[in-house]
């Protein structure tokens, strides 16, 4: 229609071009095609029409499912098209890979049926099977595998051969980055990285088109790929600035150069500078595809270098990247080196000599590069090439030609021998594979030279004899000038050392050497095959071997040749003399190394030079043990002696197994170094061939003695010792070792040695009981325990020796005695304690019969009991508390003496452990068998019974009720009373109703003793271990304690002073509370009118004294009165909220309104101030705090709303709460700071209650819900939540998003946290209870603040990164985590809570906060929430929609919870609407989608501007689903009454305010929202219409 700003011509009647198309496409096809989705026909219904003619018999043959997925396709983000999974090209490659999976589906469905389509796909799939993202490529391939065997691969890629290289040849030489992308709707970055793939993809299809193509069809290909060749632009790719590009390029001509030899050799002008000339490009990606490149070159093409100047382009090139050590790519490039040798024509090499010095000098440089230096595979590959080319280079010149020899003369001399000098002063070199490749190639040379008896061609022979010859001259005078030299350094020695040792035994140093690695593959010419070069034919790949295989194959020999034993002994001579002369002990570790591989007769002999004449020369070894190295041994003043041990041992390879015993017995009696012993057992002990010609000595007398003497030395205690043990650490270690070191379970001394060994550390350790204030003592204990924890936890069966179960016995009295006595610390205790814990377990594990007489654990029993009977020949407490119930003060419970269990009690619990594993022993074992098993404990009480209870004893035979009957411990005093509560629970039923009724007795005959508070206590254990009472007896005792009510109403406490009451009538007190409570729990039935009247009354009186006695609290039996009549209020309201169905008839009829409407009232009025009371005292009991705030929990709302605390304000403070509602939030909330965690959780369950209330009372005054409109939430709670902001902010400000802080339980931090996140659950729980409107504007208000913000900052600080619920095992798909569980109060699930509940309730402002932050903090939250929120969230919301009661007029909604949608349909009469609303992968974080669904009779505007509504109000409101479509649905409601919509927000229902459109222009009488209208005069500085901009009046 031309330019969009012309005018058109006046009374131009023409039709527009899109009209005259129209016209020409009615004329020719008769019918006015319809455009994509409307059909032309004349239906009621209107069609869908495919974007493409034909399409609509293939749409109706798919599937319903595969249409809806094919549909998809035409998504712009990511998420939709991985979800659908079928896209051939695509910018992600996550989307490419699950294309392949699923075109790999799609092959195995259709079969055959692809053949008509192969062609057009064939180009393509080839090119997906070489895409750079490895998953996808290997998803092409096997979907290319599904679809053809391997024997039908070629002959489908034969038939597309011409296709495939069109698509190929197009890309390559015709397609740029913007005509393979849109330019207008793909980014530049994106266009560029899809040609660099594709472009990559397609040279590489080129090489894989070639390698599986037949031989015959490379040959019809040949034309087509010379088009390609001929093209200067693909040759333009070996220089590309991607490495990609580059490195495909190479890749293809290696293909090139395989399979179309022909085809190079016609292009080698071109292809050899381009290849030969790029040797230096060492890009990773680029350097390994260049030099296989360059190997094949100079393989196919004969006459490569005539294309390239070797001497100015390719060598100096060569020698640069040598010299710098491959630039990090030795891995890749030097395995290249000695094939390429083997290529090299004479016109490159020449002059020989020089040309092979610079090869080499620039190889062996490359070892100083920087790379080299610092990675030892580099270097590890450069010295392998260094070593092969070498061997290959003397190989291939092994002739008697002058030339010949010069040039290995010079690769001796000048290359392997600076560099085997190089390596003995650098220990990365050394512990390299240097030394192993030389020696293989010595012995490659010595089988050569015929020492190995091989039979070779004797031309060669004396070439290599010389070579052997030269080259071991030559090795001498290096070491011997290093050797002789007082400078050297001992590495430079050690380095000998280790390289005579590797050609001494190679075979270990190749075990230890060998590493699987990818290498050029290496063959070595034989001795007659002179005139064949080491490639044999033009594969490289098939020419070659690998060292490592070379070395497999023959058998592993050593070195055979006489220089090598004249080089040892003439450096071990020197080493002699250097340490004769001058002392020298570098020299002498130098020896020790050389005779650790050397220990042959002829060195020992040259050691022994001086005294050859003088000695017997049968064994030169033992003369030299004896004569040299135990003189060296007995020097005083030597630290280290390894090296001397060394020597010995290496010396006992050329003695006898008696000659050992003697040399080692004579060094044993030498009174040496404890320590020179203790290395020589560890050697001894190395192996078990030394192992087994040492143990004659190991098992003797001598060293038995001796260590016996060392023992009894080392045990010396108290102030005859000589010596601290803590010098003698060497000492005990040797004790330590040759107790536990054991061989096939057999001690590694003598059997006999080893017990008395024990025998006596067993004495010393009882010694130290009577000495444990003589002397420091400690040290000695602890260096026992380090011996026999080793022993225990490494000796099998060690127990099975006495002395060593004697030695438990002692560690364990240690242990179990009081520390008071012991005067032992406490990390000695621990360490005791630990000796213990690994003799049991070893006990346990090895020993079969475990409990024998005498044995371990029959001996600590019978000292438990001896010890137990210490304390129970009088009643266990007797006096123990005697202070504590007589003068209980203030002082004496504020002051905690020790944080240990005093030895009573523990007697006391062991008394009961004991007595409840008696009660298995079965009762029909005689009644003698079942006392005996606790003779002696007569003496826990005093008195005797008379003979008919004794009698009832006997004939029930149990042990715990012949323990209580028979000694007598009633009447029950204070002192018997925890022995009876420890052992009732293990009473059998009979026994508990005998006791039940001594004690009923006892209650009901009061008036006779009264002393019934240990009556009413034993009742109660009996009580609570579920023992049958009948209803009388119940009546009776409850009648009983009325009647104390009555006649001693003094025992109630009723208004008394409770600081000047002692502890047994508060106890007696608080026995009664839990009987009543036990009564309402258990027999509410029993209880009639006046019975509930007194224990409802008795609760209030009680609860009465509490509260005037809070300044008592300070005494722990006021905190136990306080508790426990909070206790029986939980009951009380347990009970009423939910009798039992079979009691409530039984109800007096007044009871439940009698509670309801007096006792609650009573109750709560005096306990909701309590807490407040407690905290302002110094002393506020934890306890105390908790049990109060357990029965403030039971509080009606009412008396919450209506409460009568003492009334607080705070001045300028704006509130329409009534005064009682509005002081218990001034009073609780500042407590939810509180340093006492029950408190806080106390607060915030009261608060809890009354928050969803009030937001009721804020809409009940116009006046002021307006103000609230431009208000904050309550505002107690905001200041609260202010406060803790700012601390919490210096509390986590060095915390990073992502990591968790611990928080120490108790501390002040803690409770700082803990209010703040219960502030912040309080504040939900009032945004979620209120209106729409109302928290829209709450919404604001939180986002002016930025404290919503801060809070999810916080929360990510104090989420767990895997926030499991404790107490599971490893996490899988049904693992509860903090998001599934219930709330627990524990800060990490708080945190949790809180979060779910903000993204619950605050889905926008969450996803806008989480789109602000940066990309690190964004992708935790992201990953976090994906993880655990979101699955729980999306299927919450789909549940709630499910389980909606709320109904629509006209509108139906219903979800489908697998695709996680929902979907509402609206229709007015002939209007149908349908939409889909999809919650995604990242809910609430991502925003809701919504799709749309079918429409019938709504015009596009009008329907494009009500899905943009809604999905504004799924985004932008703070609400759930269903509350977003309800306001959608009023929208389109109030539409269709002709409401019209606000030009402004275009709704017409406001998304914040919810109000209509009213404001009306006197202009063009269009209505705007008053809220629309002051944002648009407030951005645009005007006054104007925003329709008409004419003056808005």
């Amino acid at each position: 229609m031309g330019g969009k700003n012309k005018q058109r011509t006046k009374g131009n009647v023409r039709p527009s071009s899109s009209g005259r198309a129209a016209e020409v496409l009615t004329r020719e096809g008769g019918v006015i095609p319809g455009f994509v989705g409307f059909d032309t026909t004349v239906t009621s219904e209107l069609s869908y029409v495919p974007a493409v003619h034909g399409a609509e018999e293939i749409d109706n043959l798919v599937d319903a499912d595969f249409r809806l997925v094919l549909r998809k396709l035409s998504k712009r983000d990511v998420v939709t098209r991985l979800k659908v999974s079928f896209r051939t090209v695509d910018y992600d490659r996550r989307i490419r890979e699950a294309t392949q999976i699923a075109f790999e589906q799609l092959v195995l469905k259709v079969r055959r049926s692809l053949a008509p389509f192969l062609k057009s796909l064939m180009g393509h799939w080839i090119l997906s099977q070489c895409d750079t993202y490895t998953p996808a490529a290997s998803a092409a391939c096997q979907a290319f595998q599904a679809a053809f065997s391997p024997a039908k691969q070629p002959e489908a890629l034969s038939f597309c051969k011409e296709e495939i290289l069109n698509v190929l040849q197009d890309i390559l030489l015709k397609e740029t980055a913007n005509t393979l992308s849109d330019p207008q709707s793909v980014s530049e970055e994106e266009r560029e990285a899809k040609y660099l793939r594709v472009v990559t993809s397609s040279l590489l299809g080129v090489k894989r088109l070639l390698s599986l193509l037949p031989q015959s069809e490379r040959v019809l290909l040949e034309p087509r790929l010379a088009e390609l060749l001929n093209s200067g632009k693909f040759w333009k790719y070996s220089k590309h600035k991607s490495p990609q590009v580059r490195g495909a390029f190479f890749e293809m001509l290696c293909a090139l150069c395989e399979f179309t030899p022909a085809l190079v050799q016609a292009e080698a002008a071109r292809l050899c500078p381009a290849v030969l000339l790029t040797i230096d490009d060492t890009d990773p990606v680029v350097l390994p595809p260049v030099w296989e490149a360059v190997l094949h070159v100079v393989s196919t093409i004969p006459d490569c270098w005539t294309h390239v100047n070797a001497k100015k382009g390719f060598l100096p090139k060569l020698w640069a990247l040598l010299k710098e050590g491959g630039k990090g790519m030795a891995k890749a490039l030097h395995p290249n080196l000695m094939p390429l040798l083997s290529k090299l024509p004479q016109q490159v090499t020449d002059p020989t000599l020089d040309f092979y010095f610079s090869f080499f000098t620039s190889l062996i440089n490359g070892l100083s590069s920087e790379r080299a230096v610092t990675s030892p595979t580099e270097s590890a590959v450069i010295v392998a090439s260094v070593v092969e080319c070498l061997r290959y280079c003397i190989q291939q010149n092994a002739e008697e030609e002058e030339g010949q020899k010069k040039l290995r003369t010079m690769l001796l001399s000048q290359q392997l021998l600076p560099l085997l000098e190089t390596a003995l002063g650098s220990s990365s070199i050394q512990n390299g594979p240097l030394f192993l490749l030389v020696t293989e190639m010595l012995i490659s040379w010595e089988k050569r030279a015929g020492l190995h008896g091989v039979g070779e061609s004797n031309d060669r022979r004396d070439v290599f004899q010389g070579l052997v010859a030269d080259f071991w001259e030559e090795l001498a005078l290096l070491f011997v000038r290093y050797t002789d030299s007082d400078g050297t350094e001992p590495q430079v020695l050690e380095g000998i050392a280790t390289l005579l040792q590797v050609m001494r035994y190679p075979e270990k140093v190749n075990r230890k050497h060998a590493q699987k690695k990818k290498s050029v593959k290496i063959c070595f010419s034989k001795p007659e095959d002179n005139e064949k070069t080491g490639i044999e034919g033009d594969d490289v790949e098939k020419t070659v071997q690998t060292v490592s295989q070379l070395v497999n194959e023959r058998a592993f020999g050593s070195l055979q040749t006489q220089h090598f034993e004249d080089v040892v002994c003439q450096l071990a001579q020197l080493c002699l003399v250097h340490v004769n002369e001058k002392n020298s002990e570098r020299h002498l570790v130098f020896l020790s190394g050389l005779l650790r591989s050397f220990h042959t007769p002829r060195v020992f002999t040259v050691n022994n030079s001086e005294q050859r004449d003088k000695m017997d020369m049968k064994n030169p070894a033992l003369h030299f043990l004896l004569e040299r190295v135990v003189v060296w041994l007995a020097e005083k003043g030597r630290r280290n002696t390894e090296h001397l041990v060394e020597m010995v041992f290496s010396s006992f390879n050329c003695c006898s197994r008696q000659e050992t015993t003697r040399i080692l017995n004579h060094i044993t009696t030498m009174d040496l170094q404890w320590g020179i012993i203790l290395q020589i057992i560890q050697r001894s002990c190395a192996d078990a061939e030394t192992l087994q010609s040492c143990s004659d000595w190991l098992k003797g007398s001598v060293l038995g003695e001796r260590l016996l003497g060392l023992t009894e030395e080392l045990c010396k205690v108290g102030p005859s010792s000589s010596s601290s043990p803590s010098t003698n650490s060497h000492s005990w270690t040797l004790i330590s070792l040759v107790l536990s070191q054991h061989h096939n379970n057999v001690p590694l001394i003598g059997e006999v040695y080893m017990e008395k060994i024990l025998e006596r550390l067993h004495a010393t350790l009882s010694e130290t009981k009577s000495l444990s204030d003589a002397g420091n003592i400690e040290p000695l204990i602890s260096f026992i325990c380090d011996v026999a924890s080793t022993f225990f936890s490494s000796v099998q069966d060690c127990l099975l020796l006495v002395s060593a179960e004697e030695l438990l016995l002692t560690v364990f009295q240690h242990t179990a005695q009081d520390q008071t006595h012991t005067h032992l610390s406490d990390s000695l205790i621990g360490k005791l304690r630990k000796v213990c814990v690994a003799g049991v377990q070893s006990l346990v594990q090895h020993s079969e019969d475990q409990v024998r007489e005498n044995g371990f654990l029959h001996s600590a029993a019978l000292w438990v009991k001896n010890q137990l009977l210490t304390w129970v020949k009088t009643p266990l407490l007797s006096g123990r508390l005697r202070g504590v119930w007589e003068k209980p003060s203030v002082d004496m419970w504020k002051f905690r003496a020790s944080n240990r269990l005093p030895a009573h009690l523990c007697s006391c619990a062991l008394l009961g452990s004991v007595a409840r594993t008696a009660t298995i022993i079965p009762c029909d074992q005689k009644e003698m068998e079942c006392s005996s098993n606790f003779p002696n404990l007569r003496h826990t009480g005093k008195g005797n019974y008379p003979t008919p209870q004794l009698g009832l004893l006997r004939r029930q035979k149990n042990v715990c009720l012949f323990f209580v009957f028979f000694f007598s411990l009633f009447p029950v005093s204070q002192s018997k009373l925890s022995t009876l509560q420890v052992l009732s629970p293990t009473m059998t039923k009979e026994d508990r109703a005998a006791l039940v009724a001594l004690a009923t007795a006892g209650i009901i005959n009061w008036q006779e003793d009264e002393n019934v508070y240990g009556c009413l206590a034993v009742l109660l254990c009996c009580l609570k271990a579920d023992t049958q009472v009948e209803e009388e007896v119940v009546q009776a005792i409850l009648a009983t304690v009325m009647e104390w009510r009555n006649s001693r109403e003094d025992w109630f406490l009723f208004s008394s002073d409770l600081s000047k009451t002692s502890a047994e009538q508060l106890n007696l007190t608080v026995e009664m509370m839990r009987f009543l409570s036990w009564l309402v729990a258990h027999c509410p039935s029993f209880l009639g009118g006046n019975q509930w009247d007194f224990v409802l009354c008795s609760v209030l009186a009680w609860l009465e004294t509490a509260s005037e006695n809070v300044n008592s609290l300070w005494s722990p039996w006021v905190q136990l009165f306080v508790c426990e009549n909070a206790a029986l209020i939980v009951k009380l309201n347990q009970f009423f909220a939910s009798p039992p169905p079979d009691v409530l008839d039984k109800l007096p009829s007044e009871l439940a309104d009698e509670w309801k409407d007096f006792f609650v009232d009573g109750i709560y009025n005096l306990l909701l101030p309590l807490p407040i009371k407690i905290t302002d005292e110094s002393v506020f009991p934890l306890v105390v705090l908790q049990s109060v705030g357990v029965a403030l929990t039971y509080v009606p709302l009412k008396q919450l709303t209506d409460n009568s605390l003492p009334a607080r304000f705070i001045a300028d403070q704006k509130t329409n709460l009534p005064e009682p509602l509005q002081t218990l939030l001034n009073t609780l909330c500042p407590l939810l700071l509180f340093k006492a965690r029950p408190l806080q959780i106390t607060v915030y369950h009261l608060l809890e209650k009354v928050m969803p209330q009030l937001p009721d009372f804020y809409l009940k005054n116009l006046r002021f819900f307006l103000l609230c409109m431009f208000s904050s939430p309550p505002a107690s709670l905001m200041v609260i939540l202010s406060t803790c902001e700012e601390l919490c902010e210096n509390i986590l400000t060095g915390v990073q998003v992502g990591e968790y802080a611990m928080v120490q339980p108790l501390s002040v931090e803690y409770s700082c946290i803990l209010g703040y996140l219960l502030a912040w659950k309080l504040l939900l729980t009032f945004f979620r209870s209120s209106p729409s409107h109302l928290r829209a504007h709450y919404a604001q208000y939180l986002k002016r603040s930025g404290s919503l913000n801060k809070l999810l900052l916080h929360l990510f600080k104090l989420m767990p990164e895997t926030p499991v619920y404790p107490g599971q095992g490893a996490e899988t798909k049904e693992t509860k985590t903090f998001f599934t569980e219930n709330l627990s109060l524990a800060l990490p699930h708080l945190a949790c809570s809180v979060y779910y509940s903000t993204v619950q309730d605050l889905p926008a402002m969450v996803r806008l906060w989480w789109n602000s932050q940066e990309k690190r903090v964004s992708a935790a939250v992201e990953k976090f929430t994906i993880k655990y929120v979101s699955p729980i969230l999306s299927a919450q919301e789909i549940s709630s929609v499910h389980s909606s009661t709320q109904m629509f007029d006209s509108m139906t909604v219903k979800a489908r919870s697998a695709a996680r949608e929902v979907i509402a349909t609206y229709s007015v009469d002939d209007i149908f609407i349908e939409l889909v609303i999809q919650l995604q992968q990242n809910y609430p974080l991502g925003s809701i989608t919504v799709e749309s669904g079918r429409r019938v009779g709504v015009a596009v505007q009008q329907w494009r501007n009500w899905m943009l509504q809604l999905s504004t109000y799924l985004t932008h409101q703070n609400g759930s689903i269903m509350e977003g479509l309800a306001l959608w649905k009023n929208n389109v409601d109030k539409r269709f009454e002709g409401i019209e919509d606000c030009m402004i927000c275009f709704s017409v229902i406001h998304g914040s305010n919810y109000s209509l459109p009213k404001k009306g222009c006197r202009t063009c009488k269009k209505k705007f929202h008053s809220a629309c209208l002051y944002k648009w005069f407030t951005s645009s500085n005007k006054s104007t219409c925003p329709l008409c901009r004419e003056t808005f009046f």
